[in-house]
């Protein structure tokens, strides 16, 4: 056997792959031997990748009371139940794609790491968990993705939930676009998250849909109010601002950072609505994406960060185009009304010197009305460079 060249020596790593067909003849008790005979030899890292034509149900008990384990990464294999788990050096933790036996085991494995410091679960819609908990009071990183493209059928209840207690969480990745509901009970105050999620509305302006399911976006903002950094999806903002019609959402007192991607078409609706939620932001960085046809944009109100806070903005939009026109409006209004900008950078994706010529003659005729030295920044996106530069 492979692991027999030194019975007295501890492993120090260990990674087990398997990538193919299942044939007559396996002998999967070979698979589970080796993972024993790993924790006997006090394994501290361990990676078990079975990519296979079946679930494997490899994991020997033995596993759940390694006392030496500090890392564990887990694919595409089954985790059965099992009566108590004691992993008191596990620091890291990697679950993708794996079969539980019911919601109660991923809940219990993360719950008994009592030093766990990063997590990340990655599931699909053909698992059996769709109620997610996670806490833990040691925890610092969590990612968590539910993949639903990779499904058999399409599962439209309302069973799919995600609940989070992790008072030292400082960073928190969402990528789900089956849950319905997401309630976080605690985060640490420096948090920085990236939210990309549906709340499994498929059509957003289907108003019995909209009254149905948008009563759990609420949940969400309310456990984020004390994080200072944010990514949000441009599908998470768009549901989001459609939410906002019908209840308004906290205000996040401790936000200085967010970037999202931002419709073109959007723009005008929901960006100074949105806006107003962050009283205190100092950085805004933007993707614009789509095109309009409309003549007239007009932002109809001016939100708190741009008269008190903010100093940073970064539009990013490639293939300009049509586009360019609103993209110029929207940096007018910035600059027009932010009171303590100091500086604009646009990373544009022209079409040919003319339009980029269009654009810096359309600059040199804004003025600024903050009191700091401002200064606007265009950079081309296709090789980085600087092709306009002007303090105001």
């Amino acid at each position: 056997m492979f692991l027999d060249f030194s019975k007295e020596s501890c492993l120090h790593k260990l990674k087990l792959a398997f990538k193919r067909q299942q044939q007559d003849g396996d002998d999967l008790s070979l698979l589970t031997s080796w993972i024993e005979t790993a924790v006997l030899r006090k394994i501290q890292h361990l990676e078990i990748d079975c990519r296979m034509s079946f679930m494997c149900e490899m994991i020997p008990l033995s596993l759940y009371l390694c006392e030496t384990l500090v890392s564990l990464r887990l694919h595409y294999v089954a985790l059965l139940s099992f009566e108590s788990v004691s992993l008191p050096n596990l620091k890291v933790m990697h679950l993708e794609e794996n079969l539980y036996a019911d919601d109660e085991i991923l809940e219990k494995l993360i719950s008994s790491c009592h030093v766990l410091e990063s997590l990340t679960v990655v599931r699909n819609v053909d698992e059996t968990v769709k109620v997610l908990r996670v806490r833990s009071k040691t925890l610092n990183s969590l990612k968590l993705v539910l993949d639903s493209s990779k499904s058999w059928y399409n599962d439209d209840s309302d069973d799919w939930e995600v609940l989070i207690d992790a008072p030292r969480l400082k960073y928190l990745s969402l990528e789900d676009y089956q849950s319905v509901s997401f309630v976080i009970s605690n985060v640490a105050s420096s948090a920085k998250v990236e939210i990309d999620v549906s709340f499994n509305v498929n059509d957003i302006w289907d108003e019995n849909e909209s009254m149905e399911r948008f009563s759990a976006v609420g949940k969400l903002p309310y456990g984020l109010l004390s994080v200072r950094d944010m990514t949000i999806s441009e599908t998470t903002l768009k549901i989001i601002c459609q939410y906002m019609k019908l209840e308004p959402v906290p205000s996040f007192p401790n936000m200085n950072r967010l970037q999202t991607k931002l419709y073109i078409t959007d723009m005008e609706l929901s960006l100074p609505k949105f806006l107003e939620s962050f009283p205190n932001l100092q950085t805004l960085v933007l993707k614009l994406k789509g095109v309009t046809y409309e003549d007239e944009m007009w932002f109809s109100s001016i939100p708190e960060c741009m008269q008190r806070s903010l100093e940073y903005v970064e539009m990013t939009r490639s293939d300009c185009g049509a586009g360019i026109e609103m993209i110029m409006k929207l940096v007018k209004y910035l600059l027009e009304n932010s009171l303590v900008l100091k500086k604009l950078t646009l990373r544009l994706d022209c079409v040919g010197k003319e339009q980029e010529s269009t654009v810096v003659t359309q600059l040199m005729r804004f003025r600024a009305c903050s009191s700091s030295a401002s200064v606007i920044n265009v950079v081309r996106l296709e090789d980085d460079a600087t092709i306009f530069q002007h303090p105001y």
